[in-house]
Order: structure tokens, then C-alpha cells, then sequence
């Protein structure tokens, strides 16, 4: 309970130290919004956070429970990669699509340049790898694994073959 409270604080003390120099690149170029990604835990579980300056909440985006998680990895790991590559988009100032594979076409999340292209496209951009027995959609959907379980289990699961451009995203 007090590694929460521990991470918070960090997370917390990393913002506020960082917000004046990005307060100060704001004034610059006002078109576009300036999001920071940053991994903290969150209810026992690694989970990346969206900062936009001048906002005092963090939005939680993405939580990887270790259900989702293939032996080898590590949440933590996984959400710092994932933080720095979706962190390296946003600052190359690309227009960038998310895109989840079912579990029979690789059950992972990427980056895609356009609306029509698939994880399959050779200049997509991995972000993660989902366990097989969950769907990716379900961390972009920030959902519990009991709720992804439940949704699949119910035969009322559908997965569109359109890409997951969730509201935070800047494009």
C-alpha cells in the first residue's frame, strides 16, 4: 500500500519538476498540445499515464495486469517501452493510428501511419505483444481481465477491423 503511495509521489515530483520547461515550449508552438507519457503503479499494476500541461490530473491510458502479460515480461518493462515509443511519435509530430492484431494474427498493438494499414504493414511499428489468451484491444481499452474474459466468454465480443484511435490521442 505505501509503494502507491511511493509512486505517486515520484510521478507527482517528476511532473512538477519538469512543467516549467514545458510550460515555457508551449508558448512557442501553441498549435499542438504537448502530452507526457509516464509509468507509475496503479492498484498494484504498471500503468501508463498521459500529462498535458497546465492540467492537474493524470489520465490513466493503459494498465498492463499480469494476465496480459507473456511469461518473459515484465509491466513495468512494457509500459516504459511502450511510454517512450508512443512519447518518440508525439514529438516526431506524425500522424499515427493504433492498431490491434487478434490473437491469431499475432495479438499485438501498433503504430500505423494510415487509417487502412495493419500491424502486417512493413512500416508499422510494434508496441506490444499481448498474452494469446486476451485480446489487445483489451489494454488499449484500459479494461480489467475479468471484464475482457467476461466480454469473450458471453460470444458478445466483436473486433472491428478499424484502428483504435482512443481520445487522447493528439491526431
Amino acid at each position: 500500500m505505501k509503494k502507491n503511495y511511493f509512486y505517486t509521489a515520484c510521478v507527482s515530483c517528476a511532473i512538477a519538476l519538469n512543467a516549467a520547461p514545458i510550460q515555457a515550449q508551449e508558448t512557442q508552438s501553441q498549435d499542438s498540445a504537448e502530452i507526457v507519457f509516464v509509468c507509475a503503479i496503479q492498484k498494484n499494476t504498471p500503468t501508463m499515464f498521459a500529462y498535458t500541461p497546465g492540467e492537474v490530473n493524470l489520465t490513466p491510458l493503459m494498465s498492463w495486469h499480469q494476465e496480459y502479460l507473456l511469461p518473459e515480461q515484465s509491466g513495468q518493462e512494457v509500459c516504459l517501452e511502450t511510454a517512450n515509443k508512443l512519447q518518440d511519435s508525439v514529438q516526431q509530430e506524425q500522424a499515427k493510428y493504433l492498431k490491434s492484431q487478434t490473437p491469431k494474427e499475432g495479438n499485438s498493438v501498433c503504430l500505423v501511419a494510415e487509417e487502412d494499414l495493419s500491424c502486417a504493414t512493413e512500416n508499422s511499428e510494434t508496441l506490444f505483444v499481448v498474452n494469446p489468451n486476451y485480446n489487445a484491444s483489451c489494454v488499449l481499452e484500459n479494461k480489467n481481465p475479468i471484464e475482457c474474459k467476461a466480454l469473450q466468454v458471453r460470444g458478445i465480443y466483436s473486433f472491428d477491423d478499424k484502428p483504435y484511435q482512443p481520445l487522447w490521442w493528439p491526431w
